[in-house]
């Protein structure tokens, strides 16, 4: 069996390291011209967790996620979170992560550099390889790992983006202003920074300063510039050298893709939308589903399938209803949550963050990109403690939060097997679920 795969990315790379090379041929095709070349001057929260289940070393350099400090759209108030410390995440030098995976890449699959996947070979219908700067690339299976924005998807029958579903990021680590005084709250997070769709954030990492600035859809140089403004000047320890960084990037920020699969196809990570819709990260997700895929196609094979029934839609649907049972259910509910919480006027934003209504556990899962789930005597001491005359901004949320159970339910009810009506059928469901469409 031939797989290639389109693009280095966490969930391409953690594939071609976990498959079981042997007699079938693995190739991945990267666009950047060298390793060297790929930018990943940033680091990503992390759950260990992700680690141990791939059976990979924590990367070097690694170190605990710092507690961080919620700025409510107002500007001025603060909610400071704290952390169970056996279960925060790791910060990961994406860097050292990519140097990893690629280096146990290489001993199961040839990695070409220098190449960029430009189109997808249909044949009957189904995906046969892909367009490689213009030459024909035969292939079993066509693992997409190119990212939210992929070209292949045009060519077949899977789930594409809205223009409202990726999130504009410019990010920067900033040379630490040594005559600044030192930041009362050393790891802000911005919350509708100035009242807009998205977040900011500007956190102390040791002689830097970490800057995000991130917006719903596309940013703009004008707002980008204003809100870079801002941050300078509500940060004096933000100097003004970039050491690292300074790009800007584009993330899914929505609910995984509804059909990922097609006969001879698979998306992976960013391409299937696997990252946490209220963060971007996805590192932890599309690890996992690599194994998943791993599992899907090799067990077909071991069964004494051909690579071709290996790579049908049919088969590959396995791995789609993994995912979804295992981590997108849980991230089509935090889409709902995203929605609202972009929705709701900033002043109720505000107010949440700063009362008494959600508790510090609460506000580490929303962190965390994990979706809250209130039962009826949860609503009840909410209620309590806010006090009647808030009734109905209470009602509002909690009217958020059942959408957010109903998603998840609705997310988890993926059929069993491949059948067009009953996959459409699902599908319809699941997006009125999440955006009310």
């Amino acid at each position: 069996m031939k797989i290639v795969i389109a693009g280095a990315g966490i969930g391409g790379l953690t594939f071609a390291a976990k498959a079981k090379a042997g007699e079938h041929e693995i190739v991945v095709y990267e666009t950047a011209p060298s390793e060297e070349a790929m930018r990943y001057e940033w680091h990503d929260d992390v759950s260990p967790e992700a680690f141990r289940r791939a059976g990979f070393d924590i990367p070097e350099g690694s170190f605990p996620k710092k507690d961080w400090t919620f700025v409510a759209p107002d500007g001025a108030t603060v909610r400071r979170i704290y952390e169970d410390p056996s279960r925060a995440d790791i910060s990961v030098w994406r860097r050292k992560l990519n140097e990893e995976l690629i280096r146990r890449a290489k001993s199961n699959a040839r990695i070409v550099f220098g190449r960029r996947a430009e189109s997808l070979v249909v044949e009957n219908g189904r995906v046969a390889g892909i367009v490689a700067d213009g030459e024909k690339i035969h292939a079993d299976l066509v693992i997409d790992s190119t990212g939210a924005d992929s070209v292949l998807k045009r060519d077949i029958n899977v789930t594409r983006h809205e223009p409202d579903e990726i999130f504009e990021v410019y990010r920067a680590f900033y040379r630490k202003d040594p005559a600044a005084p030192e930041a009362e709250y050393t790891n802000k997070v911005y919350l509708k920074q100035m009242g807009e769709s998205g977040i900011a954030w500007a956190i102390q990492d040791g002689d830097t300063v970490d800057v995000l600035i991130g917006r719903v859809g596309e940013m703009g140089e004008e707002t980008l510039s204003r809100a870079l403004r801002r941050i300078k000047e509500e940060n004096p320890t933000v100097g003004d050298e970039i050491v690292m960084g300074g790009g800007i990037y584009r993330i899914p920020v929505r609910y995984p893709a509804t059909r990922m699969v097609a006969d001879g196809y698979a998306a992976i990570g960013d391409a299937a939308y696997m990252t946490i819709p209220m963060l971007g990260s996805g590192i932890a997700s599309s690890m996992a589903a690599a194994e998943t895929l791993v599992n899907v196609v090799y067990s077909a094979l071991a069964e004494g399938k051909s690579a071709r029934e290996a790579a049908s839609k049919e088969n590959l649907w396995k791995y789609e209803v993994a995912f979804y049972r295992e981590t997108g259910a849980e991230h089509a509910g935090v889409d709902v949550m995203k929605r609202g919480v972009l929705d709701m006027p900033d002043d109720i934003v505000t107010w949440l963050l700063g009362s008494d209504i959600l508790t510090n556990e609460e506000v580490c899962r929303l962190a965390k990109g994990k979706p809250i789930i209130l039962g009826a005597a949860d609503s009840l001491k909410k209620v309590a403690v806010a006090g009647i005359g808030k009734l109905p901004v209470l009602l509002k949320v909690n009217s958020m939060l059942m959408r957010v159970s109903k998603a998840i339910r609705t997310a988890r009810r993926i059929p069993e097997n491949y059948s067009e009506e009953a996959v459409a059928r699902w599908e319809r469901k699941l997006v009125r679920a999440v955006t009310g469409k």
